[in-house]
């Protein structure tokens, strides 16, 4: 009997402990995942927990809380938070949660009644000056602070436009009924025009980029990036610098590798280009010499200096992509201009302008050759003849620095050491072409169709992108000296470059073939590049 009463007794404490576990983890679950609006409201303000385990949570809670706060303090974002005006947004969400009074409109996920006690101090940090209205602003309340920060981000993105709810409910209300879209869809398959091809007028004013990783970030150059040129391919990128060496690396936007690199010990290269179509790369400096690269063979050649001439530099150059006749023309002396074949290597012809000759283009077809110098005119030169077709007079140019020709061959753009960029729609000449017995022809008076004189230093770099929409200028001479113009409306785009771009001074740049990269190389041996999103191809 007496062992049946200690079984009893023993079973009795064991179901007791039993419950008395039970509650405690009921307890536990209700205090930290109840979703009871009463239990929320309490959550935090326990004077004295009823169970040890409990308290420890409560303070881990609250020591977790008061060390943020700590740390917001100090860094100047949290200014104060009233509690008990939580405790009466709280109790106001109680009530209308009891009472039933749901709001129809729909609240996004992110909403958060506590921004509304937070007071952000926006006059600390200069990432969060750009936030102001005014300069008297110091602090702004939370739900201030999210609108502002919503507001730089449509600036910023307005690629985003498409989530915006009224848009949707506007959107759904025009679609109409189920018949009307099941209409437009079939309607919309019967043509495949927006479907095959983006929007191709691109918006003035503001420009949707993206800063990916550098395009030589694999083995950034150790000098001045000289050059920086796109493969027809839209894929291998070519960059050269003083420190002797030919780069080229793969741009997918992630991971950028580098393909190949091409050492030449005895010439810091000045300028490399592709030519012949992409098949090979011709690269100079100050020296009697260039080099040639055949990149389908592997080989690199040393050409030694033009036969007749007495060029001591051959640091300046263009070269034609013509694959069936490849030509590069050379900048020399007192206005001559040698043409040498990249087959034969040897001269074929020489140009001769009335000034220096500075800076000069090839056409899309690489039919002409448009060349700008000393006397601040361009000369427009027939390869096939090798004569000056026409000349046009730079307007408020007295030393041409840059010259650059549109794909399409319908514009071109001239930049001074005044820092002014003009750009100009081809004419073609209303009689034939004069012969040599004949008077030269006076230069045409060109009226430019835009000047643009936002740079104030010479211009170096200018570049047109693959559908002549966005014309790109540069100095070498000012930081962060580089703008993209708009033009369809000839203006600048006003969003891009900003002030903490890290352009720092700019020596090249280029566009991809497709227009969906532009790549700039700078004084610290970095090639920057940016995606633009209107153009889908690379």
């Amino acid at each position: 009997m007496e062992k049946e009463r200690r079984l009893k007794k023993q079973k009795t404490v064991e179901n007791r402990v039993t419950e008395d576990e039970r509650r405690q983890a009921a307890e536990l679950e209700s205090f930290l995942f109840s979703k009871d609006v009463a239990a929320l409201d309490r959550l935090g303000l326990e004077q004295e927990p009823q169970h040890a385990g409990f308290g420890r949570v409560a303070d881990l809670v609250r020591e977790a809380g008061l060390a943020a706060i700590e740390a917001d303090e100090q860094q100047g974002l949290l200014i104060y938070e009233d509690r008990a005006a939580g405790a009466a947004v709280a109790g106001t969400g109680a009530g209308r949660s009891a009472g039933g009074q749901a709001s129809a409109a729909r609240r996004p996920v992110w909403d958060d009644p506590d921004d509304a006690l937070v007071e952000v101090n926006v006059a600390s940090r200069a990432r969060l000056r750009k936030l102001r209205q005014a300069e008297e602003e110091t602090t702004l309340p939370g739900k201030d602070y999210e609108q502002r920060l919503r507001q730089q981000h449509t600036k910023l993105n307005p690629r985003t436009s498409w989530a915006s709810l009224k848009k949707a409910r506007r959107k759904a209300a025009a679609e109409g009924s189920e018949d009307d879209e099941a209409g437009g869809a079939a309607g919309l398959l019967q043509q495949a025009g927006g479907l095959l091809a983006k929007g191709t007028a691109l918006p003035p004013g503001l420009l949707e980029t993206t800063r990916l990783k550098d395009a030589n970030q694999a083995e950034p150059c150790g000098s001045v990036v000289r050059s920086v040129e796109f493969h027809s391919n839209g894929q291998l990128l070519l960059v050269a610098g003083f420190d002797k060496r030919l780069r080229f690396f793969n741009v997918d936007g992630v991971a950028n590798p580098k393909v190949q690199s091409v050492y030449l010990a005895d010439m810091p290269v000045h300028k490399a280009a592709f030519a012949g179509g992409g098949t090979q790369v011709v690269a100079a400096g100050r020296r009697k010499f260039f080099y040639q690269l055949d990149l389908a063979g592997g080989r690199v050649e040393r050409v030694a200096g033009l036969f007749g001439r007495d060029e001591k530099s051959l640091e300046t150059f263009v070269a034609s992509h013509d694959q069936d006749r490849p030509v590069v023309a050379f900048f020399g002396n007192e206005g001559h201009i040698p043409l040498v074949s990249l087959k034969s290597r040897q001269c074929i012809g020489s140009l001769k302008m009335n000034g220096t000759v500075r800076t000069g283009a090839f056409t899309a077809d690489g039919t002409e050759l448009l060349t700008s110098g000393g006397d601040g005119t361009v000369y427009v030169w027939d390869l096939r003849m090798q004569r000056c077709s026409q000349r046009y007079v730079d307007e408020g140019c007295l030393n041409g620095t840059a010259l650059a020709c549109s794909p399409d061959g319908g514009l071109f753009a001239t930049g001074s050491n005044s820092g002014v960029v003009n750009v100009y729609q081809r004419r073609q000449a209303a009689s034939s072409l004069a012969s040599s017995a004949e008077a030269p022809r006076p230069p045409l008076a060109a009226k430019p169709l835009k000047s643009l004189m936002n740079l104030t230093t010479t211009i170096d770099s200018l570049a047109f992108n693959s559908d002549a929409q966005i014309l790109a200028m540069a100095s070498r001479l000012k930081r962060d000296s580089l703008r993209l113009v708009h033009l369809p409306s000839c203006t600048v785009f006003s969003n891009w470059p900003t002030a903490r771009s890290p352009l720092n001074y700019v020596h090249s740049l280029a566009f991809s073939p497709g227009g969906g990269y532009l790549a700039v190389g700078n004084a610290k041996g970095r090639v920057l590049l940016y995606r633009l999103h209107h153009y889908a191809r690379a």
